[in-house]
């Protein structure tokens, strides 16, 4: 009995030592992540992003698009009188050897069944350009992007139609805080209301990760003022719009409040004075967008929108 002990032990031994062999020379190895797809995502597309073909036919001011991981898409275009027209359907792309510009398929099935094809791209930018055209049943005259040609080659008799039906867009929830970086306004991209008001001809205005801010503001005789303070900033579903609240510490204590909107031009801008609060004044919101600042309920329009270039 004590020698078959003996040997059960032995055996046992043996096959662990010949398993942590294989283990050593077979190490398993863990498979390679699957990386992300660019297209999928909620993707929104406003003000100067908007194809000029689809703002001009359509009317359309903003489009909500989202591409799922199970080959369904949903895209929600809202035009100039806040109606809103959802399509739905099924996508797919190829890519294209020598470009990152890919091949779009999009089968749509509401409101009504077509197809249409076109091309996009995502760039290191995070930003996507997208150009697609009703190809079945075709229109008649026209021809698709294609990304041997690139954006702008949608075609009418032979003709290519330039920036006319190419769509812009940022992502619905970027994974950073989109304003952040250094902005120039200048020029015509200043506020009317700060021309008038301040005399100012230049903004230049640094936004940074630790929710700090400094803004420099020189005016037509050169004298520049320099504020800074804390910042933050809340998202609003449904739209590249964002809301954002600075705390100002220099060079005096007071708070602002208002909206802006980061896209592939650069930044629109606009916020007001809330604390100590400006008599009659009210500050835009995102329900309103641009132009909302209000002075005794009467809307002010462009008089406050700072525009901004990315440096």
């Amino acid at each position: 009995m004590k020698k078959l002990f003996s040997l059960s032990v032995l055996m046992l031994a043996l096959v662990l030592m010949i398993s942590g062999c294989d283990n050593e020379e077979n190490p398993i190895v863990p498979p390679t992540p699957t990386p992300a797809d660019p297209l999928v995502g909620s993707w929104v597309s406003e003000g100067s992003d908007v194809a000029p073909g689809l703002a001009a036919v359509s009317k359309t001011k903003k489009i909500y698009a989202t591409f799922n991981t199970n080959k369904t898409y949903k895209v929600v275009a809202t035009d100039s009188t806040g109606a809103e027209v959802t399509f739905e359907g099924t996508w797919s792309y190829t890519d294209n050897t020598g470009t990152t510009i890919k091949t779009i398929v999009l089968n749509q099935t509401v409101p009504t069944s077509l197809t249409s094809g076109g091309i996009f791209q995502v760039g290191s930018n995070g930003f996507m350009t997208y150009e697609v055209l009703q190809t079945s049943p075709a229109i008649p005259g026209f021809t698709v992007a294609n990304a041997a040609e690139g954006f702008g080659s949608t075609k009418y008799n032979s003709l290519p139609l330039g920036a006319t039906w190419i769509q812009k867009y940022v992502p619905a929830t970027p994974a950073t805080e989109p304003l952040v970086g250094v902005w120039l306004s200048d020029g015509a991209n200043v506020a009317p209301g700060l021309k008038s008001v301040s005399k100012t001809k230049k903004i230049d205005a640094t936004f940074n990760t630790n929710g700090t801010y400094k803004v420099v503001s020189t005016d037509s005789s050169n004298v520049t003022v320099t504020f800074e303070g804390t910042f933050s900033t809340q998202a609003v579903a449904n739209t590249s719009i964002r809301n954002i609240t600075l705390n100002q510490t220099v060079p005096s204590t007071l708070t602002s409040t208002g909206i802006y909107r980061v896209n592939t031009s650069g930044m629109w801008y606009e916020v007001i004075q809330t604390t100590p609060a400006i008599t009659g004044f009210t500050a835009p919101t995102a329900a309103l967008g641009f132009g909302s600042t209000k002075y005794n309920t009467v809307s002010l329009g462009a008089t406050w929108i700072q525009k901004y270039v990315k440096n």
